[in-house]
């Protein structure tokens, strides 16, 4: 019998052991064997048992107990990629029959987690609604708990030279630490060990040689394939802010389908409805330590527009600035009148666009030196709508001011988005639905998605930084880059608007998303926090 060892001695409550049994099978070597005083041995298909230390165990009732975990290997000795491919490992992977319980400080100490995720850096999924995932892990953990149902999963070694690493846990070893729960549940997995521990130099050089074909085998595919492989974009990702959530407030229901939100100053917003009912005054009461909405007042609406999608406030002529999904203009209001200024003409090859999915997004630079607009989804010329195997191209659009009244086209950026990610339903949809225009050029797209998850339809939201640089024409087969800073699933709120929000005391930034509660979805302000990160230099 040959046996693998763990690389790590576990600090395991006593009382763990009470009904492990001890190891009744074939005599095993003591050559094969550690010569730690407790080892507990796990095999695939048989209970876990004890091969030494009851005695240990018995002296240290009601505390800890060292243990080091050893395992029959599952991969046989020839099966180098069953060893080495995680693929080819996992047919072979096995748990132990028992949970175990270990202190959530011991396992940062072993350094076992191959990454420690938090709330500001949690493991991007399919979905990448981890952040939400870990706000309600946070909230279990403080309601009910660590329970013994969700065991850690460590993986013991399985190659020479490699160390156990957590397999499943590594949110909640931070989420127990954050919220000072030091007992978690534990159980083992192992899967084999590689064959040049006991087989010599042969299998070394056998070793080498099967690496080197690999390598050699990948290179040769990759240059085979060179030509059809994408062209991907890339940007500088120096500086750009960290956003995390602080909370949502429920609006009151008149007005719906508030599609588009801007800030004047202090507490004053203006908001936009997609339902013919124009331009709404909004009194939106922020904390500014904490960042959470304390109240939401509604003022009179004016007319403007048929189904006004975008808003966004010009604090030089006090006016706002309005998008129609149902013409290819943007509309320059007194928001206290609704009279009509000025209006920004879209260039004619953006004239026709898909219906209902036309022009959405609105956003002016803080400098007030550019006004930048979206599609929502890809024009007909453009490519085919969001689907759940492909993201739509949209167009990025920025005017630059002349003057107080006239605006001049001054570049387009192509922008691919995500592709939809729940299951089909006639309504699903992915696309650009708001931006916002930061000081230093960076411009926040607001992706909103519907998909369905399970019975109901869910909305999805979530927020990219680009930072366009000048183009001499728009390439729509080369979108430009994005780096995803939030996202999150939102239920029934379905968040169409996003905008800069008040400073907090401690010099953080917020965003305010607002909600469109059209079709019975729920009507809903957001607001996040945006954190400049400093440059070390």
């Amino acid at each position: 019998m040959h046996i693998g060892w763990s690389s790590h001695v576990y600090p395991l409550e006593a009382a763990d052991f009470a009904d492990v049994p001890d190891y009744a099978g074939n005599p095993i070597p003591e050559n094969e064997l550690p010569p730690d005083k407790v080892i507990l041995f796990i095999r695939k298909g048989c209970p876990d048992s004890l091969v030494r230390g009851r005695d240990e165990i018995a002296r240290c009732e009601g505390g800890t107990v060292d243990v080091r975990v050893v395992f029959e290997p599952t991969v046989a000795r020839w099966n180098l990629p069953g060893t080495l491919v995680r693929v080819c490992r996992n047919r072979y992977r096995f748990h132990g029959s028992h949970v175990y319980h270990i202190s959530a400080e011991s396992v940062r100490d072993m350094k076992l987690e191959r990454a420690i995720r938090t709330i500001e850096n949690p493991h991007d999924r399919d979905g990448q609604d981890r952040v939400a995932s870990m706000i309600r892990l946070l909230e279990s953990l403080k309601r009910e708990g660590y329970r013994d149902d969700k065991p850690i999963v460590v993986m013991l070694c399985r190659t020479g030279g490699l160390e156990d690493s957590l397999r499943q846990g590594h949110h909640r070893v931070s989420a127990c630490l954050a919220c000072g729960i030091d007992r978690m549940a534990v159980e083992f997995a192992a899967a084999g060990v590689a064959p040049w521990q006991r087989w010599g130099v042969f299998m070394r050089v056998a070793m080498l040689a099967a690496v080197f074909a690999v390598f050699a085998g990948v290179v040769s595919a990759a240059l085979a394939l060179w030509p059809s492989i994408p062209w991907v974009a890339t940007m500088d990702v120096r500086g750009l802010p960290k956003i995390s959530p602080i909370g949502e407030f429920i609006r009151p229901r008149i007005p719906e389908e508030l599609s588009g939100i801007t800030h004047v100053d202090g507490d004053s917003y203006y908001a936009v409805s997609d339902d013919g009912s124009g331009v709404w005054p909004m009194q939106i009461g922020i904390d500014r330590t904490t960042g959470v909405i304390t109240n939401c007042v509604m003022g009179r609406n004016v007319r403007v527009g048929k189904d006004n999608e975008g808003i966004a406030w010009d604090p030089q002529s006090r006016t706002v600035f309005v998008t129609d999904e149902a013409t290819h203009v943007i509309s320059e209001v007194n928001p206290e009148t609704g009279r009509l200024v000025a209006e920004v003409q879209l260039p004619e090859h953006q004239w026709k666009s898909r219906r209902n999915r036309g022009l959405e997004a609105l956003a002016l630079s803080p400098d007030g030196e550019f006004l930048w607009t979206a599609n929502e989804e890809a024009l007909p010329g453009d490519g085919r709508p969001s689907s759940v195997e492909n993201g739509t191209t949209v167009r990025l659009t920025r005017f630059r001011r002349i003057d107080n009244v006239k605006w001049e086209h001054d570049g387009e950026w192509a922008y691919l988005t995500d592709a939809i990610g729940g299951g089909k339903t006639k309504r699903m949809r992915s696309g650009v639905s708001d931006l916002c225009a930061l000081e230093d050029g960076t411009l926040l797209v607001l992706e909103r998605e519907l998909s369905r998850k399970g019975v109901d339809s869910a909305y999805r939201a979530r927020l990219y930084a680009v930072r366009p640089i000048r183009e001499t024409s728009i390439d729509m087969e080369r979108p430009i880059a994005k780096k995803l800073l939030f996202g999150a699933d939102t239920g029934t709120a379905n968040y169409e608007g996003v905008c800069q929000g008040p400073v907090l005391d401690n010099g953080d930034h917020t965003l305010v998303m607002v909600s469109d509660g059209g079709d019975a979805d729920d009507e809903r302000l957001y607001v996040l926090r945006m954190a400049v990160v400093q440059e070390v230099r």
